[in-house]
């Protein structure tokens, strides 16, 4: 009994300290063509993880006059062409995080 009642304390103990598996993922496959001077708005979509989620700019960039809100909303009114590559990471609320990368072209 003494040795079983060892191994079970062992068990949960490892349990406690497994690592979480991270599922958290983007929905929003990707963002339709701009236009200069034509306003936006545009809500990244993730599924699973633990919400409430935070959304950043990790690197790569937005067109001028648009920006990223930490709720995941991308918006405003692009004042310059271009293609433009923002790779954004969605972070939930026990630190599971990914990121993915977007093309945005904007037409003049």
């Amino acid at each position: 009994m003494r040795k079983t009642a060892f191994i079970a304390v062992i068990i949960l103990s490892l349990a406690a300290y497994a690592p979480a598996t991270c599922l958290i993922d983007f929905i929003t496959e990707s963002i339709p063509d701009q236009q200069v001077g034509h306003a936006f708005s545009v809500t990244l979509q993730v599924c699973c993880g633990t919400p409430p989620y935070t959304f950043s700019l990790a690197f790569g960039s937005l067109p001028p006059g648009v920006t990223l809100s930490s709720s995941g909303t991308i918006s405003g009114t692009p004042t310059a062409a271009g293609t433009y590559t923002p790779c954004i990471t969605v972070t939930d609320s026990v630190g599971c995080h990914v990121t993915r990368c977007y093309q945005i072209t904007v037409n003049p």
